[in-house]
Protein backbone atom coordinates (compact mmCIF):
# COMPACT_ATOMS: atom_id res chain seq x y z
CA UNK A 1 0.00 0.00 0.00
CA UNK A 2 1.16 3.54 -0.73
CA UNK A 3 0.86 5.57 2.48
CA UNK A 4 1.28 9.34 2.91
CA UNK A 5 2.50 10.56 6.31
CA UNK A 6 2.61 13.93 8.05
CA UNK A 7 4.62 14.58 11.22
CA UNK A 8 6.90 11.70 10.26
CA UNK A 9 10.16 13.15 11.65
CA UNK A 10 8.89 12.96 15.23
CA UNK A 11 9.46 9.94 17.43
CA UNK A 12 6.04 8.34 16.87
CA UNK A 13 6.29 9.10 13.15
CA UNK A 14 9.64 7.36 12.89
CA UNK A 15 8.40 4.29 14.75
CA UNK A 16 5.32 4.04 12.53
CA UNK A 17 7.25 4.77 9.32
CA UNK A 18 9.91 2.14 10.06
CA UNK A 19 7.24 -0.45 10.79
CA UNK A 20 5.35 0.31 7.59
CA UNK A 21 8.51 -0.09 5.52
CA UNK A 22 9.32 -3.36 7.31
CA UNK A 23 5.87 -4.60 6.30
CA UNK A 24 6.55 -3.74 2.66
CA UNK A 25 4.52 -0.54 2.30
CA UNK A 26 5.66 2.45 0.25
CA UNK A 27 5.80 5.67 2.27
CA UNK A 28 5.47 9.29 1.15
CA UNK A 29 6.40 11.92 3.73
CA UNK A 30 5.13 15.50 3.61
CA UNK A 31 7.50 17.84 5.44
CA UNK A 32 8.16 21.58 5.61
CA UNK A 33 11.86 20.89 5.01
CA UNK A 34 13.06 18.18 2.65
CA UNK A 35 16.62 18.54 3.98
CA UNK A 36 15.51 18.04 7.59
CA UNK A 37 13.34 15.08 6.63
CA UNK A 38 16.22 13.36 4.82
CA UNK A 39 18.43 13.84 7.87
CA UNK A 40 15.94 12.85 10.59
CA UNK A 41 13.81 10.14 8.98
CA UNK A 42 14.72 6.66 10.15
CA UNK A 43 13.24 4.93 7.11
CA UNK A 44 13.26 5.31 3.30
CA UNK A 45 10.53 7.54 1.88
CA UNK A 46 9.65 9.82 -0.98
CA UNK A 47 9.72 13.40 0.35
CA UNK A 48 7.16 16.05 -0.61
CA UNK A 49 8.08 19.54 0.63
CA UNK A 50 4.96 21.39 1.75
CA UNK A 51 3.72 23.46 4.71
CA UNK A 52 0.18 22.47 5.73
CA UNK A 53 -0.10 25.47 8.04
CA UNK A 54 -0.01 27.74 4.98
CA UNK A 55 -1.76 25.93 2.12
CA UNK A 56 -3.77 22.81 1.26
CA UNK A 57 -1.80 20.03 -0.39
CA UNK A 58 -2.53 19.96 -4.15
CA UNK A 59 -4.08 16.71 -5.35
CA UNK A 60 -1.12 15.83 -7.58
CA UNK A 61 1.25 15.91 -4.59
CA UNK A 62 -0.55 12.96 -2.97
CA UNK A 63 1.21 10.82 -5.60
CA UNK A 64 -1.57 8.24 -5.69
CA UNK A 65 -1.56 7.58 -1.94
CA UNK A 66 -4.11 4.98 -0.82
CA UNK A 67 -3.90 5.76 2.89
CA UNK A 68 -2.82 8.62 5.17
CA UNK A 69 -1.22 8.69 8.62
CA UNK A 70 -1.66 12.21 9.99
CA UNK A 71 0.57 13.10 12.95
CA UNK A 72 1.53 16.75 12.52
CA UNK A 73 1.02 19.20 15.36
CA UNK A 74 3.03 21.71 17.38
CA UNK A 75 4.33 20.22 20.65
CA UNK A 76 2.34 21.17 23.76
CA UNK A 77 5.52 21.24 25.87
CA UNK A 78 6.53 24.63 27.20
CA UNK A 79 4.74 27.58 28.78
CA UNK A 80 1.44 28.29 27.04
CA UNK A 81 1.81 31.88 25.97
CA UNK A 82 -0.85 33.25 23.62
CA UNK A 83 1.55 32.70 20.73
CA UNK A 84 2.26 29.11 21.81
CA UNK A 85 -1.43 28.31 22.19
CA UNK A 86 -2.13 29.71 18.74
CA UNK A 87 0.57 27.47 17.26
CA UNK A 88 -0.78 24.42 19.11
CA UNK A 89 -4.29 25.06 17.81
CA UNK A 90 -3.59 26.25 14.28
CA UNK A 91 -1.04 23.53 13.47
CA UNK A 92 -3.73 20.91 14.14
CA UNK A 93 -6.83 22.72 12.91
CA UNK A 94 -5.31 23.98 9.67
CA UNK A 95 -3.21 20.84 9.25
CA UNK A 96 -6.34 18.66 9.18
CA UNK A 97 -8.38 21.07 7.06
CA UNK A 98 -5.61 21.53 4.50
CA UNK A 99 -4.93 17.79 4.35
CA UNK A 100 -8.46 16.90 3.21
CA UNK A 101 -9.15 19.97 1.07
CA UNK A 102 -8.04 18.34 -2.19
CA UNK A 103 -8.22 14.70 -1.09
CA UNK A 104 -7.87 12.41 -4.15
CA UNK A 105 -10.19 9.48 -4.82
CA UNK A 106 -7.27 7.09 -4.37
CA UNK A 107 -7.32 7.64 -0.58
CA UNK A 108 -9.47 5.04 1.17
CA UNK A 109 -8.41 5.40 4.81
CA UNK A 110 -7.11 8.21 7.02
CA UNK A 111 -5.67 7.48 10.47
CA UNK A 112 -5.20 10.68 12.43
CA UNK A 113 -3.61 11.28 15.79
CA UNK A 114 -5.70 12.96 18.47
CA UNK A 115 -5.23 12.96 22.23
CA UNK A 116 -6.80 11.98 25.54
CA UNK A 117 -7.01 15.70 26.32
CA UNK A 118 -10.26 15.80 24.35
CA UNK A 119 -12.03 14.41 27.44
CA UNK A 120 -10.85 16.92 30.02
CA UNK A 121 -10.68 16.08 33.72
CA UNK A 122 -12.91 13.10 34.61
CA UNK A 123 -11.64 12.51 38.17
CA UNK A 124 -11.77 8.75 38.92
CA UNK A 125 -14.49 7.88 36.38
CA UNK A 126 -13.74 5.47 33.52
CA UNK A 127 -13.42 7.27 30.20
CA UNK A 128 -14.61 5.37 27.12
CA UNK A 129 -14.98 6.54 23.53
CA UNK A 130 -18.57 7.50 24.41
CA UNK A 131 -17.69 9.66 27.40
CA UNK A 132 -18.49 13.36 27.56
CA UNK A 133 -15.89 15.62 25.94
CA UNK A 134 -14.15 18.38 27.86
CA UNK A 135 -14.40 22.14 27.43
CA UNK A 136 -10.90 23.39 28.22
CA UNK A 137 -8.20 24.54 25.80
CA UNK A 138 -6.78 21.10 24.98
CA UNK A 139 -10.24 19.61 24.53
CA UNK A 140 -11.08 22.39 22.07
CA UNK A 141 -7.83 21.78 20.20
CA UNK A 142 -8.55 18.06 19.88
CA UNK A 143 -12.13 18.64 18.69
CA UNK A 144 -10.89 20.92 15.90
CA UNK A 145 -8.11 18.45 15.12
CA UNK A 146 -10.65 15.67 14.55
CA UNK A 147 -13.51 17.66 12.98
CA UNK A 148 -12.43 17.71 9.29
CA UNK A 149 -12.30 13.90 9.17
CA UNK A 150 -15.86 13.44 10.39
CA UNK A 151 -17.41 15.19 7.38
CA UNK A 152 -15.71 13.21 4.61
CA UNK A 153 -17.36 10.96 2.05
CA UNK A 154 -18.30 7.59 3.58
CA UNK A 155 -16.06 5.92 1.00
CA UNK A 156 -13.12 7.13 3.11
CA UNK A 157 -12.71 5.25 6.38
CA UNK A 158 -11.44 7.61 9.07
CA UNK A 159 -9.89 6.78 12.45
CA UNK A 160 -9.06 9.25 15.22
CA UNK A 161 -6.62 7.79 17.74
CA UNK A 162 -7.08 9.49 21.13
CA UNK A 163 -3.63 8.83 22.48
CA UNK A 164 -2.66 8.68 26.15
CA UNK A 165 0.85 9.27 27.50
CA UNK A 166 3.24 7.64 25.04
CA UNK A 167 5.97 5.79 26.89
CA UNK A 168 9.47 5.62 25.47
CA UNK A 169 12.53 6.16 27.70
CA UNK A 170 14.19 8.16 24.92
CA UNK A 171 11.37 10.65 24.34
CA UNK A 172 8.36 12.36 25.89
CA UNK A 173 7.45 12.17 29.55
CA UNK A 174 9.90 9.40 30.51
CA UNK A 175 12.85 11.14 28.90
CA UNK A 176 12.18 14.07 31.25
CA UNK A 177 11.32 12.08 34.36
CA UNK A 178 14.10 9.48 34.40
CA UNK A 179 17.01 11.89 35.01
CA UNK A 180 14.98 13.82 37.60
CA UNK A 181 14.31 10.65 39.57
CA UNK A 182 17.94 9.54 39.19
CA UNK A 183 19.03 12.81 40.84
CA UNK A 184 16.47 12.54 43.62
CA UNK A 185 14.15 15.24 42.27
CA UNK A 186 11.15 13.10 41.30
CA UNK A 187 7.96 13.54 43.32
CA UNK A 188 4.20 13.33 43.00
CA UNK A 189 2.44 16.21 41.28
CA UNK A 190 -0.37 17.96 43.11
CA UNK A 191 -2.50 15.57 45.17
CA UNK A 192 -1.15 12.60 43.20
CA UNK A 193 -4.71 11.23 42.92
CA UNK A 194 -5.05 12.08 39.22
CA UNK A 195 -5.09 9.12 36.83
CA UNK A 196 -2.50 8.74 34.08
CA UNK A 197 -3.46 6.70 31.01
CA UNK A 198 -0.48 5.40 29.04
CA UNK A 199 0.65 3.25 26.11
CA UNK A 200 4.08 1.98 25.08
CA UNK A 201 5.30 3.43 21.80
CA UNK A 202 5.70 -0.09 20.41
CA UNK A 203 2.01 -0.82 21.08
CA UNK A 204 0.92 2.54 19.69
CA UNK A 205 2.83 1.76 16.49
CA UNK A 206 0.92 -1.49 16.14
CA UNK A 207 -2.39 0.33 16.71
CA UNK A 208 -1.57 2.61 13.77
CA UNK A 209 -0.81 -0.42 11.61
CA UNK A 210 -4.04 -2.17 12.57
CA UNK A 211 -6.05 1.02 12.01
CA UNK A 212 -4.69 1.18 8.46
CA UNK A 213 -5.43 -2.41 7.48
CA UNK A 214 -8.41 -3.46 9.63
CA UNK A 215 -11.82 -2.20 8.47
CA UNK A 216 -13.22 -2.72 11.98
CA UNK A 217 -11.20 0.27 13.16
CA UNK A 218 -13.15 3.48 12.55
CA UNK A 219 -14.06 6.70 14.33
CA UNK A 220 -12.58 7.71 17.72
CA UNK A 221 -10.45 5.05 19.45
CA UNK A 222 -8.88 5.35 22.91
CA UNK A 223 -5.19 4.50 22.69
CA UNK A 224 -4.02 3.42 26.12
CA UNK A 225 -3.62 0.21 28.06
CA UNK A 226 -6.28 -1.05 30.43
CA UNK A 227 -3.91 -0.26 33.31
CA UNK A 228 -4.26 3.45 34.15
CA UNK A 229 -2.48 4.42 37.38
CA UNK A 230 -2.64 7.39 39.70
CA UNK A 231 0.27 9.81 39.80
CA UNK A 232 1.04 8.50 43.30
CA UNK A 233 1.27 4.94 42.00
CA UNK A 234 3.33 6.05 39.01
CA UNK A 235 5.81 7.96 41.19
CA UNK A 236 6.31 5.12 43.67
CA UNK A 237 6.76 2.54 40.91
CA UNK A 238 9.17 4.67 38.90
CA UNK A 239 11.25 5.46 41.99
CA UNK A 240 11.32 1.81 43.07
CA UNK A 241 12.33 0.62 39.58
CA UNK A 242 15.18 3.14 39.38
CA UNK A 243 16.11 2.55 43.04
CA UNK A 244 15.64 6.27 43.63
CA UNK A 245 14.13 8.03 46.62
CA UNK A 246 11.16 10.22 45.59
CA UNK A 247 11.37 13.89 46.54
CA UNK A 248 8.57 15.71 48.43
CA UNK A 249 5.36 16.30 46.43
CA UNK A 250 5.12 19.32 44.15
CA UNK A 251 2.04 21.36 45.23
CA UNK A 252 -0.46 22.30 42.53
CA UNK A 253 0.11 26.02 43.06
CA UNK A 254 3.88 25.59 42.61
CA UNK A 255 3.32 23.66 39.39
CA UNK A 256 1.05 26.44 38.08
CA UNK A 257 3.69 29.04 38.92
CA UNK A 258 6.37 26.95 37.18
CA UNK A 259 4.58 26.02 33.94
CA UNK A 260 1.46 28.20 33.89
CA UNK A 261 -1.72 27.05 32.20
CA UNK A 262 -0.13 23.78 31.07
CA UNK A 263 -0.34 22.65 34.72
CA UNK A 264 -4.04 22.02 34.15
CA UNK A 265 -3.19 19.33 31.61
CA UNK A 266 -0.57 17.79 33.91
CA UNK A 267 -2.99 17.65 36.86
CA UNK A 268 -6.05 16.48 34.89
CA UNK A 269 -7.28 12.99 35.72
CA UNK A 270 -8.15 10.87 32.67
CA UNK A 271 -8.79 7.19 33.39
CA UNK A 272 -9.16 5.93 29.84
CA UNK A 273 -10.60 2.54 29.00
CA UNK A 274 -9.69 1.26 25.49
CA UNK A 275 -13.08 -0.30 24.75
CA UNK A 276 -12.72 -0.47 20.97
CA UNK A 277 -9.23 -1.95 21.13
CA UNK A 278 -10.52 -4.57 23.57
CA UNK A 279 -13.52 -5.33 21.36
CA UNK A 280 -11.13 -5.90 18.46
CA UNK A 281 -8.94 -8.19 20.62
CA UNK A 282 -5.86 -5.98 20.36
CA UNK A 283 -2.89 -7.66 22.08
CA UNK A 284 -0.67 -5.28 24.04
CA UNK A 285 3.02 -6.13 24.18
CA UNK A 286 3.21 -4.07 27.39
CA UNK A 287 -0.19 -4.24 29.16
CA UNK A 288 1.07 -3.50 32.70
CA UNK A 289 3.13 -0.52 33.85
CA UNK A 290 5.13 -2.54 36.38
CA UNK A 291 6.35 -4.97 33.73
CA UNK A 292 7.02 -2.15 31.28
CA UNK A 293 9.20 -0.26 33.76
CA UNK A 294 11.02 -3.45 34.80
CA UNK A 295 11.96 -4.27 31.21
CA UNK A 296 12.47 -0.89 29.55
CA UNK A 297 14.20 0.90 32.43
CA UNK A 298 16.80 -1.79 33.05
CA UNK A 299 19.57 0.31 31.34
CA UNK A 300 18.91 3.20 33.77
CA UNK A 301 19.38 1.31 37.04
CA UNK A 302 22.33 1.68 39.42
CA UNK A 303 23.19 5.18 38.28
CA UNK A 304 23.49 4.26 34.60
CA UNK A 305 22.51 6.57 31.78
CA UNK A 306 21.32 5.35 28.41
CA UNK A 307 21.24 7.08 25.05
CA UNK A 308 19.86 5.64 21.83
CA UNK A 309 19.67 7.12 18.36
CA UNK A 310 18.82 5.83 14.87
CA UNK A 311 19.57 7.11 11.38
CA UNK A 312 18.67 5.82 7.92
CA UNK A 313 21.30 5.85 5.20
CA UNK A 314 20.27 5.09 1.58
CA UNK A 315 23.31 2.86 1.00
CA UNK A 316 23.99 -0.87 1.12
CA UNK A 317 24.87 -2.28 4.53
CA UNK A 318 28.31 -3.59 3.49
CA UNK A 319 29.54 -0.17 2.39
CA UNK A 320 28.19 1.56 5.49
CA UNK A 321 29.78 -0.96 7.85
CA UNK A 322 33.09 -0.68 5.99
CA UNK A 323 33.17 3.06 6.72
CA UNK A 324 32.73 2.47 10.46
CA UNK A 325 35.34 -0.31 10.40
CA UNK A 326 38.04 2.30 9.74
CA UNK A 327 39.14 3.84 13.05
CA UNK A 328 40.39 6.97 11.29
CA UNK A 329 36.84 7.75 10.17
CA UNK A 330 35.81 8.24 13.80
CA UNK A 331 37.65 11.57 13.76
CA UNK A 332 35.56 12.69 10.78
CA UNK A 333 32.24 12.09 12.55
CA UNK A 334 33.27 13.48 15.95
CA UNK A 335 32.64 17.20 16.69
CA UNK A 336 35.68 19.54 16.63
CA UNK A 337 35.12 20.72 20.21
CA UNK A 338 36.39 17.33 21.44
CA UNK A 339 39.68 17.62 19.50
CA UNK A 340 39.43 13.84 19.11
CA UNK A 341 42.31 11.81 17.62
CA UNK A 342 43.20 8.13 17.36
CA UNK A 343 46.76 7.69 18.69
CA UNK A 344 47.29 3.92 18.64
CA UNK A 345 45.67 0.60 17.64
CA UNK A 346 46.77 -2.84 18.81
CA UNK A 347 45.94 -4.37 15.41
CA UNK A 348 46.19 -3.14 11.81
CA UNK A 349 42.48 -3.67 11.23
CA UNK A 350 39.64 -3.66 13.75
CA UNK A 351 38.35 -6.99 15.01
CA UNK A 352 37.25 -8.49 18.32
CA UNK A 353 39.87 -7.78 20.94
CA UNK A 354 41.36 -4.70 19.25
CA UNK A 355 42.52 -1.98 21.66
CA UNK A 356 42.23 1.63 20.50
CA UNK A 357 43.81 4.65 22.22
CA UNK A 358 42.54 8.19 21.71
CA UNK A 359 43.25 11.65 22.99
CA UNK A 360 40.56 14.31 23.35
CA UNK A 361 39.53 17.45 25.23
CA UNK A 362 36.52 17.63 27.54
CA UNK A 363 35.63 21.16 28.66
CA UNK A 364 39.18 22.20 27.73
CA UNK A 365 40.80 19.43 29.80
CA UNK A 366 43.14 17.06 27.85
CA UNK A 367 42.28 13.41 28.41
CA UNK A 368 43.22 9.94 27.22
CA UNK A 369 40.72 7.24 26.35
CA UNK A 370 41.31 3.52 25.79
CA UNK A 371 38.60 1.25 24.39
CA UNK A 372 38.25 -2.44 23.69
CA UNK A 373 36.34 -3.87 20.74
CA UNK A 374 34.38 -6.40 22.77
CA UNK A 375 32.25 -7.78 19.91
CA UNK A 376 32.77 -7.67 16.13
CA UNK A 377 30.05 -9.05 13.86
CA UNK A 378 30.39 -7.52 10.36
CA UNK A 379 28.31 -6.17 8.74
CA UNK A 380 25.65 -6.23 11.46
CA UNK A 381 27.12 -4.94 14.73
CA UNK A 382 30.09 -4.23 16.94
CA UNK A 383 30.56 -3.18 20.58
CA UNK A 384 33.24 -0.99 22.11
CA UNK A 385 33.77 -0.53 25.85
CA UNK A 386 35.92 1.90 27.81
CA UNK A 387 38.91 0.44 29.67
CA UNK A 388 40.11 3.83 30.89
CA UNK A 389 38.94 7.36 30.25
CA UNK A 390 36.57 10.13 31.28
CA UNK A 391 33.57 7.96 32.15
CA UNK A 392 33.06 5.61 35.04
CA UNK A 393 31.63 3.23 32.43
CA UNK A 394 31.06 3.41 28.65
CA UNK A 395 29.45 0.61 26.61
CA UNK A 396 28.56 1.46 23.00
CA UNK A 397 26.66 -0.94 20.73
CA UNK A 398 26.63 -0.13 17.00
CA UNK A 399 23.97 -1.91 14.91
CA UNK A 400 23.46 -2.01 11.13
CA UNK A 401 20.20 -3.35 9.68
CA UNK A 402 18.92 -3.63 6.13
CA UNK A 403 15.79 -1.51 5.73
CA UNK A 404 14.14 -0.98 2.36
CA UNK A 405 16.75 0.24 -0.10
CA UNK A 406 19.30 1.17 2.56
CA UNK A 407 20.67 0.72 6.05
CA UNK A 408 19.34 1.66 9.48
CA UNK A 409 22.12 2.69 11.85
CA UNK A 410 21.43 2.28 15.58
CA UNK A 411 23.66 3.47 18.41
CA UNK A 412 22.98 2.42 22.00
CA UNK A 413 25.23 3.87 24.70
CA UNK A 414 25.23 2.95 28.37
CA UNK A 415 27.43 5.11 30.56
CA UNK A 416 28.10 6.13 34.14
CA UNK A 417 29.41 9.44 35.41
CA UNK A 418 32.32 9.62 37.91
CA UNK A 419 31.84 10.73 41.52
CA UNK A 420 28.72 8.64 42.15
CA UNK A 421 25.62 10.48 43.37
CA UNK A 422 27.48 13.77 43.56
CA UNK A 423 28.39 13.41 39.88
CA UNK A 424 24.76 12.65 39.04
CA UNK A 425 23.51 15.76 40.76
CA UNK A 426 26.27 18.16 39.70
CA UNK A 427 27.42 17.02 36.26
CA UNK A 428 24.88 14.63 34.70
CA UNK A 429 22.98 17.34 32.82
CA UNK A 430 26.17 18.70 31.25
CA UNK A 431 27.37 15.21 30.31
CA UNK A 432 23.99 14.30 28.78
CA UNK A 433 24.01 17.47 26.70
CA UNK A 434 27.53 16.72 25.48
CA UNK A 435 26.55 13.17 24.48
CA UNK A 436 23.55 14.55 22.58
CA UNK A 437 25.77 17.16 20.85
CA UNK A 438 28.20 14.43 19.79
CA UNK A 439 25.50 12.35 18.14
CA UNK A 440 23.76 15.37 16.60
CA UNK A 441 27.03 16.33 14.90
CA UNK A 442 27.52 12.72 13.88
CA UNK A 443 24.04 12.62 12.30
CA UNK A 444 24.70 15.77 10.28
CA UNK A 445 28.04 14.48 8.97
CA UNK A 446 26.75 10.99 8.15
CA UNK A 447 23.85 12.53 6.23
CA UNK A 448 26.37 14.20 3.89
CA UNK A 449 28.78 11.26 3.45
CA UNK A 450 28.75 9.31 0.19
CA UNK A 451 29.53 5.84 1.47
Amino acid sequence: MKILMTGATGNVGNYVGRRLVELGHEVIVVSRSKEKALSYLEFPAEIVEHDFSLHPLPEKKFHGAEAIVHLMGETIDGRWTDKKKDLILKSRELGSEHLVKHLPASVKVIVSASAQGIYGDHKDHDVTEKSKLGSDFLADVCKKWEAPFKNLDKAVRTVQLRIGLVLDPQSGVLRKMIPLFQRGFGGTLGSGDQYMSWIAIEDLTEVFVQALINDKYHGPINCSTDDPVTNNEWTKLLGKTLKAMPSPPVPSFALRIAIGEMAGAVLASIKMSPEILKNNHFKFKYPKLKEYFAQKLEPYKDGQYFYSVKQFVPREIEGVFKFFAEAANLEQITPPFLNFHVTKMSTKTIHEGTLIDYKLNLKGIPMKWKTLIKQWNPPHSFVDTQLSGPYRMWHHTHRFEKLGNGTLLSDEVRYKIPLGFLGQVMASTLVQKDVEKIFKFRREVIHKIKF
